[in-house]
């Protein structure tokens, strides 16, 4: 059997039905075809997962899964991810949680957790070390996120105890509920907190105190050494040192792509008050890091407010800056820390609840609801205390909140305006109007888990090669890019560690973890690979072309002001050639031959 050199040893499956917990070894023949991570959670999934199963129904899982490099002083591998199907939008799901919790995981043994079943009362999972433990959670059912965290640490009588929980919006079945850990750091997308609180499953509790095999640690030693040093002198890296993910406003807004009022504008000069510069000079108090991570890109701020007292989180980043800020008018940081305060509390996505309430603000505004439906709420765009006010209602799921909880398709669906909800497969779009950057047209639409911009973040490229405008050559940059992403999610790497690492150099790491000697050919097969699994789960869903698509508002709306302005997405020549390279048949569907050659069968 091989050396289990940068895994924990095995893998922890909890059924909550009848309440077994058992412990399988890893298998690192596994582990290489997939790497871990996202890559082992989609073919997880994919065969553990049956057709058509309910999302909220008791045969959907939970899969947790650690990358090899994980807990190691790997730079910036801190990032575990949970596989599920999506309750929002009925596809494959993966979402990537930074901060302690997947070394946490690793060090107590384990290098994933698959949650199977339905409890039959609120309970928490405790993993301390060998010892594993079902928890009775009637007394924190009801609480919040961070009095969750607090709880069971206090109850647990150890304060280093790292903790996963949902809050009421994922007991609520809010259908892009998330779940958070650290008390500011999520499993952001498509719905993972609402699949566990279907399961009563309240909080997952880790404390690990042993140590992972390295294969090579001195050589492992001096990467991290050199990869220090690069990312201290990196512009990119010390811009977001300084400015967190906010860096990136200015550049986007001025290039006229950034989400507002519903990507209806790509741009905005109030958009000056909310920038990375603005934010650090006018509410930031100290930075937050994740483990093993020297950029330290997390910003603690605080406001006081008339209105809301001291409103103080660790945040927003840019998504959430955008989607709850720019993309419903607001441009104050009272209104946008509120609505990021109210959405973590209350364990819910800020990019989609922000799309959502910026969807029923453009309704309002064209009279498609009105008072009778927001219970007298002047949903109008730029309205702060409305955006709080509503934010409320969905982690509740109260009045309109009730309706918009359901995601921003159902709920324009129901409205009879289905075109005006910014989606791909029901999930929401981030900030990245894909007018200005061709190939995150291309992204949103191909992404295996509905509009995703980190699936394959084309943008930065576009922009160094000033063909943003153009759909040349955007079919195989994207490609690429998903590859390459689905390596770095799969090691348990930080995206922002493309800034010092290549996918040279992350393979280095991995050999000096784990032995493992891949070349960039072999990796960027296995990408290719977890990209196929992903693609095969959705349609088996009954998930193809037809579905690989974008409002018609970036398909024919030119945008009329801004750098981009004039510009639309040309879909279909560029989704032609994406799936000719990618070996699928002109409905999207991979073909027999090309799932031959990964590896992969119907």
């Amino acid at each position: 059997m091989e050396k289990n050199y940068g895994l924990a040893g095995n893998i922890l499956r909890v059924n909550l039905t009848n309440g077994t917990i058992e412990k399988e070894p890893s298998n690192p023949s596994v582990f290489k075809k997939f790497i871990g991570g996202r890559g082992l959670g989609a073919w997880m999934l994919y065969h553990e997962v049956p057709a058509k199963t309910d999302p909220l129904g008791p045969d959907n899982k939970l899969i947790f899964m650690a990358g090899p490099t994980e807990g190691t002083i790997t730079p910036g591998a801190n990032k575990i991810t949970v596989t599920f199907k999506s309750p929002l939008t009925n596809t494959y799901a993966t979402s990537l949680c930074g901060g302690h919790l997947g070394p946490e995981l690793k060090f107590a043994g384990y290098d994933g957790v698959v949650i199977e079943g339905k409890a039959s009362e609120p309970c928490y999972l405790w993993i301390d070390d060998d010892k594993v433990r079902i928890m009775p959670a009637k007394h924190l059912w009801g609480k919040n996120t961070h009095e969750t965290e607090d709880a069971i640490r206090k109850e647990l009588g150890d304060i280093n105890v790292k903790v996963a929980v949902i809050g009421k919006g994922g007991e609520n079945l809010v259908k892009y509920a998330c779940i958070q850990t650290d008390y500011h750091r999520e499993f952001g997308r498509q719905g993972s907190g609402a699949v566990m609180g279907s399961k009563l499953l309240k909080a997952i509790a880790i404390r690990g105190t042993k140590s992972i095999p390295i294969a090579e640690p001195e050589k492992l030693a001096q990467l991290t050494l050199e990869t220090y040093q690069i990312l201290a002198n990196h512009p990119k890296a010390n811009a977001r040192k300084k400015m967190g993910t906010n860096e990136l406003v200015d550049g986007i807004n001025s290039l006229g792509f950034m989400a507002n009022k519903n990507f209806t504008e790509g741009t905005s000069l109030s958009a000056a008050n909310i920038t990375g510069a603005a934010m650090v000079r006018d509410v930031v108090f100290g930075d937050v890091s994740c483990y093993g991570c020297n950029i330290v890109c997390g910003k603690n701020t605080q406001v006081l407010s008339s209105k809301y007292g001291k409103v103080r989180i660790e945040g927003p980043e840019f998504e959430t800056l955008t989607l709850l800020g720019t993309n419903t008018g607001v441009y104050d940081w009272e209104h946008i820390l509120r609505a990021t305060q109210i959405f973590d509390e209350y364990g819910v996505d800020t990019m989609s609840g922000g799309s959502a309430v910026a969807l029923a603000m453009e309704c309002y505004e064209k009279g498609i609801i009105t008072d009778e439906d927001t219970d007298g709420i002047k949903l109008h765009f730029g309205n702060g205390e409305a955006l709080c006010q509503v934010a409320e209602l969905i982690g509740q799921r109260k009045g309109i909140g009730a309706i918009l909880a359901d995601g921003s398709l159902a709920a324009a669906t129901k409205w009879g305006v289905p075109e005006l909800a910014m989606q791909v497969k029901g999930s929401d779009f981030a900030a990245y109007d894909p007018r200005g950057a061709k190939g995150m047209g291309l992204t949103y639409a191909t992404s295996p888990k509905g509009a995703h911009h980190m699936i394959a973040p084309t943008f930065g490229v576009e922009i160094a090669q000033n063909n943003r405008f153009s759909e040349e050559g955007k079919a195989a940059l994207v490609r690429e890019t998903q590859f390459f992403m689905a390596i770095v999610d799969s090691m348990a790497l930080c995206s922002s560690m493309r800034f010092a690492l290549d996918l040279g150099k992350q393979l280095q790491f991995i050999s000096a973890v784990t032995g493992w000697d891949l070349n960039e050919q072999e990796a960027m097969v296995i990408g290719e690979r977890i990209l196929n699994v992903e693609r095969m789960f959705n349609v088996r869903e009954g998930f193809s072309r037809k579905d690989d698509t974008l409002p018609k508002r970036f398909l024919e709306e030119p945008l009329k002001e801004g750098s981009s302005q004039g510009q639309v997405v040309n879909l279909e020549k560029m989704l032609n050639e994406y799936y000719e390279l990618m070996g699928w048949n002109q409905e999207g569907i991979p073909t027999a031959e090309r799932l031959g050659k990964l590896g992969i069968c119907y």
